[in-house]
């Protein structure tokens, strides 16, 4: 692999919301030819000090991660000497416990300095090194929208400052030290869902003197420099499908120094071999966990879609099965989910256990609370109020008929809804079943912490592999909306 021969001062490698895809999953990077690459990298000196990023959703999300809860992933990341990361708001769906024991096994710094938690001695706010006569500050922010992105449950007695705050209290801190970069290790993003205050951009507007931002949390691809004022902010899509490659020259006059980007796919690193030592950590812990993950539970005639850029916009065979089954299991009169809590596809063919984790890979429990008409009207206008735009909040349901216009604005597209084919009324009470996470208001569906609550069951994977089981898959390409676009 070739690109540019100047001799730098920083080199930087970042990735960032892999959703513990390590192993190549979705037309992923080879990470034993990746480690590969690392190791060439680190050898030539005139790379300067190298440096492994990653900010963030990394310890959760497939099988692989999720049976060892996180673990396997700790592992792999010690052998490929990261550095620095920060936390992504579904690091915390284990619990903010049992992450706090997965940072005592990491050889590696995490960094989150609006994360308040003065106990934790494992969990760092920011970090200076000296390089090359120059003091350069690491430091992490992460995405206060984690207190309803993650079950409420996870992190309910943790505080988490407006980012803008924690940096002016660092600089505060910092100011009798000389400070020549910065370099900031984010879980901000640059969705348009995001309130302006939570976006990296906006850090770049206010603190010109922050001269990185190594971004996640919005999948954002950023093919080239992106610069705001004089911050560069590195993103690289999802799923470890690329890494992003920064180069820095360092330079006296601040702000002047020179940088070198590029976005790095799987093709630019098939001509390294692969690494022994991390194939074999990789294949040691798949072994483990395959007796498991292997496990035929059904077989499906059709593919079953539940990718990402799908489930936040429509409905689909594979939301209108989970839905059902959860109908099924819980009696309910109708399933409310979000559409994000659904993460992968399922080939045609065989359906394992791991092929429902990789879907379902939140580990979230269905929740059945009593809730007035008004109530969930409000909670379906949360899930359509993006439509025909991409959300994580998009509404997936059974058990009801929700008419409505696309062009209508937000809180205001709702026109009809049928329960059992019954008309729908604002003042009955309704068995309603959602995930734990909605139930504290996730995803901003704020109107389902209302009501009383009726039963507590399994997770959502639990259910869906009870169901399969007990009924097979019997759903097909054609999908009767139930969610149902009219405009005036």
């Amino acid at each position: 692999m070739e690109f540019n021969n100047t001799n730098y001062d920083l080199t930087f490698i970042h990735i960032n919301d892999i959703h513990g895809r390590i192993n190549g999953e979705n037309d992923g990077i080879d990470i034993s030819k990746f480690f590969t690459f690392l190791k060439k990298l680190r050898e030539d000196k005139k790379n300067g000090r190298v440096f492994l990023i990653d900010s963030g959703d990394t310890l959760h999300g497939t099988s692989f991660a999720n049976l060892s809860k996180g673990e396997s992933i700790v592992e792999v990341f010690n052998l490929l000497g990261f550095d620095y990361t920060t936390l992504g708001n579904h690091d915390f769906n284990y619990g903010y416990e049992h992450l706090k024991k997965l940072l005592v096994l990491q050889n590696y710094k995490t960094l989150a300095l609006n994360l308040i938690d003065n106990d934790n001695s494992n969990l760092l706010s920011y970090d200076i090194i000296e390089v090359n006569g120059f003091n350069v500050c690491f430091f992490g922010i992460i995405t206060p929208e984690t207190y309803y992105k993650t079950s409420f449950k996870n992190i309910k007695d943790l505080a988490i400052i407006n980012p803008e705050e924690a940096f002016i209290q660092l600089s505060n801190k910092l100011k009798d030290k000389k400070i020549d970069f910065y370099v900031g290790i984010t879980h901000l993003g640059l969705d348009k869902s995001t309130q302006e205050i939570y976006k990296s951009s906006n850090l770049a507007e206010k603190f010109p003197e922050i001269n990185i931002l190594f971004d996640g949390h919005s999948h954002t691809e950023i093919k080239e420099n992106y610069f705001i004022n004089k911050t560069l902010i590195s993103q690289t899509g999802n799923y470890n499908k690329k890494v992003a490659l920064t180069q820095v020259k360092l330079r006296e006059k601040k702000n002047n120094h020179e940088f070198f980007y590029r976005l790095f796919d799987k093709n630019d690193f098939e001509v390294y071999e692969s690494d022994f030592k991390i194939q074999n950590k990789i294949r040691t812990i798949q072994n483990s966990q395959e007796s498991i993950t292997k496990t035929i539970i059904g077989k499906s005639s059709i593919f079953l879609a539940g990718d990402r850029e799908l489930v936040r916009k429509t409905e689909t065979n594979l939301t209108q099965l989970i839905t059902d089954a959860i109908l099924w299991k819980t009696k309910c009169d109708v399933v409310l989910i979000n559409g994000g809590s659904i993460r992968d596809s399922i080939a045609k063919g065989n359906v394992t256990i791991g092929d429902i984790v990789n879907s379902l890979p939140f580990g979230n429990c269905i929740v059945t609370k009593k809730i007035k008409g008004n109530d969930l009207k409000v909670a379906l206008e949360n899930g359509l109020k993006a439509y025909p735009e991409s959300l994580g909040a998009m509404a997936q349901v059974s058990g009801m008929e929700v008419f409505f216009n696309p062009n209508n604005p937000p809180f205001k597209k709702i026109n009809n809804i049928y329960i059992n084919k019954n008309p729908f009324s604002l003042d009955f009470d309704y068995c309603v079943a959602m995930t734990d996470f909605m139930a504290l208001g996730g995803e901003e569906y704020t109107s389902l912490v209302y009501g009383d609550e009726i039963n507590h069951y399994s997770t959502v994977e639990d259910i869906v592999i009870e169901y399969i089981k007990k009924f097979g898959i019997n759903t097909t390409n054609h999908i009767v909306p139930r969610l149902i676009a009219k405009a005036n």
